[in-house]
């Protein structure tokens, strides 16, 4: 159920949020700082338009992170580019790349992996990135199946689950074989895929996630419908099934933050929706943010215990007054590096510190 938000309230600018935050927490702008382990989660929710700050404002975010959780370890979804940060391991993801990512990699839970329910988890996804019918969605599962298996990886045998999985070149020589044997509709499917195998990132070899900060620039997919959503669903996938076989943490220091610069990519993601609800106890955050307030689904917004609105398009104010609870007359007066900041059930206006500014060659 999503939990309504709270009345609109605004506290003064002479007024920090609360005291004892503000020397404990991470400096955001003019009397705020944010320690996501005093708020009821880490979640966070930034809403900006080009030009407002945004990108400034999501890299202050995960620079100063470590330096309140010195063993957090940040991976960067960066679908234009523009998030690079010092110390980082990024992993650049296109057509010449030797890196890539693997969507069948299992979950190893037991009470809810292997590879059945893999298969039908990745091949929804395909469905919304690639606009599948209900006949190809059936034929992909059906396929990805027989992929699973000739891997040796069964439903029934757990011992089974950790042996290598397929990639989606398995994928492309299980249609190929279909369509050999005169299946029509393989042969549509392969077409339809086509883009996506001939790109061959869900075919490479999946690079480590085990660095304090990892970034992987995924502006380059964005030149083949469908790829950006696939790779960033299945980071998000892979790290939410990674933080549930961890199991669930005794306080609210977080382990692990996942931030996305733009969540138009995932707006209707499941995975999202269910790290938004679920995955604060089990140690892993989520920062997303948006220029347009409809990218934003209800679920994360109300899950979400910070919310920041910078300055926004004046189409988007209306919308942004009634999700956010701040007045027509604050939103429309933002500028560049200005934002509206909710934490939990307190809200003030800042002056945000942008990264350029923190770091400094």
């Amino acid at each position: 159920m999503i939990k309504p938000l709270p009345q609109a309230t605004l506290k003064p600018q002479n007024k920090v949020i609360e005291p004892k935050r503000s020397h404990s927490g991470i400096f955001l702008g003019e009397k705020c700082y944010w320690n996501p382990a005093n708020l009821r989660n880490g979640h966070a929710v930034i809403l900006g338009t080009s030009g407002s700050g945004k990108t400034q404002t999501l890299k202050s975010m995960a620079y100063e992170l470590p330096s309140l959780f010195p063993k957090i370890k940040i991976i960067l979804i960066d679908f234009h580019g523009d998030l690079e940060l010092p110390d980082e391991v990024c992993y650049k993801l296109d057509a010449e790349s030797p890196h890539g990512l693997n969507p069948l990699v299992l979950d190893l839970d037991p009470r809810g992996g292997g590879p059945d329910l893999q298969a039908i988890a990745v091949a929804a996804i395909l469905r919304k990135s690639l606009r599948l019918g209900d006949n190809q969605q059936g034929l992909i599962l059906n396929a990805f199946i027989t992929c699973y298996e000739s891997r040796g990886i069964f439903q029934k045998k757990q011992s089974t689950w950790t042996n290598q999985p397929p990639t989606f070149a398995d994928l492309e020589a299980e249609l190929e074989s279909r369509v050999e044997d005169g299946c029509k509709d393989s042969e549509k499917l392969l077409l339809k895929m086509a883009a996506t195998f001939k790109y061959g990132i869900f075919s490479k070899p999946q690079p480590s996630l085990n660095f304090p900060l990892v970034r992987f620039d995924l502006s380059a997919l964005a030149k083949v419908p469908g790829l950006s959503a696939i790779a960033a669903e299945t980071l998000l996938k892979q790290l939410l099934d990674s933080h549930k076989l961890q199991g669930e943490i005794k306080d609210k220091t977080p382990r692990c933050y996942v931030i996305l610069d733009e969540c138009k990519e995932v707006k209707s993601s499941e995975t999202l929706a269910r790290i938004s609800a679920e995955a604060r106890k089990f140690g892993l955050c989520a920062v997303v943010a948006s220029q347009r307030d409809a990218h934003i689904s209800g679920e994360v917004l109300a899950n979400s215990s910070l919310k920041l609105v910078l300055s926004v398009d004046d189409t988007e104010i209306a919308s942004v007054k009634k999700r956010f609870r701040f007045s027509e007359s604050m939103i429309a007066s933002l500028q560049p590096l200005e934002a509206l900041v909710r934490m939990d059930g307190d809200g003030i206006k800042t002056k945000i510190l942008p990264f350029y500014e923190r770091h400094k060659e």
